[in-house]
């Protein structure tokens, strides 16, 4: 499932750690999935603070990944991604505890199409809940360092699969109100880069009863079809290659994650008198 415009070149997973060394993230839906191996890949790399904020609990995973990294903090806090008022608390104690932000990857989501609101609050207002409440922690205009906030959408952001339309609008979304904060002018004040990624098919939980959460059942037969062919990839693959583009830190930038392996997509622009105006 790969979008076109996508170049036939490919950049291979880095395993170059040094850049993270030192450095404070925060991650949501860092309970499990994609979100918790991206914590697990940020800690292994050097990171010396990692704050996850999550709604789900993993206590067994929460001590494992401690014990792992005894020298390393690391910080758990329960909240919803979609309670606007408590996600800005949440940063502000995070800010309190680190001292800095330095990187945060926006991971939380749901599926279930069939819950509408649900889903538009969790999977675009959560992204734009945390990005905006971490911005003033991160620049430079409010006395921080600058950093990097990584957004996660999807390649079904990007080509529409029919069978899933209101995750696939919020994926859509999210692609475009983080292009939007990458603008130059806004960097040029904060110091902070803005890059969307979109994994392909992943095998997270988010499969799990699938074709009950799908808004046209007469659909089921074929969206099974669909899935199984789908080429799937683990949530760990998914996470080293957000490390790599982390360690790219191109603002700007979006990029497909599909068979391991990171495509950077050329988005040319389509409204053609959008700079003549402004």
């Amino acid at each position: 499932m790969k979008p076109q415009g996508i170049p036939p070149t490919t950049t291979r997973i880095s395993q170059t750690k040094m850049s993270f060394r030192g450095k404070n993230a925060v991650v949501t839906g860092g309970a499990g999935g994609i979100g918790l191996q991206v914590s697990k890949q940020l800690l292994a790399a050097g990171a010396a603070k990692v704050a996850i904020i999550d709604l789900q609990d993993n206590l067994e995973e929460f001590v494992k990944l401690r014990a792992a990294h005894p020298t390393q903090s690391v910080m758990i806090i329960k909240m919803d991604v979609a309670n606007k008022k408590g996600v800005e608390a949440t940063y502000e104690e995070i800010a309190k505890t680190f001292g800095n932000i330095d990187i945060v990857v926006n991971v939380a989501g749901i599926f279930n199409d069939k819950d509408v609101q649900r889903t538009l609050l969790v999977n675009l207002g959560g992204i734009i809940n945390s990005t905006l409440s971490a911005l003033p922690y991160m620049g430079k205009d409010n006395g921080g360092k600058g950093g990097i906030v990584v957004n996660m959408s999807s390649v079904v952001g990007l080509d529409p699969m029919f069978i899933i339309p209101v995750y696939g609008a919020t994926k859509a979304g999210i692609i475009n109100f983080t292009r939007c904060l990458a603008n130059e002018k806004y960097y040029q004040r904060s110091g902070i880069k803005f890059v969307t990624v979109c994994p392909g098919a992943t095998m997270t939980d988010m499969f799990t009863n699938f074709t009950e959460k799908i808004i046209f059942p007469e659909t089921s037969d074929e969206t099974y079809r669909i899935l199984d062919r789908l080429n799937k990839q683990s949530a760990a693959d998914v996470s080293r290659c957000i490390l790599n583009v982390l360690e790219k830190d191109k603002n700007g930038a979006v990029y497909v994650i599909e068979g391991k392996r990171v495509y950077p997509l050329e988005i040319k622009p389509q409204w053609t008198g959008k700079e003549q105006a402004l």
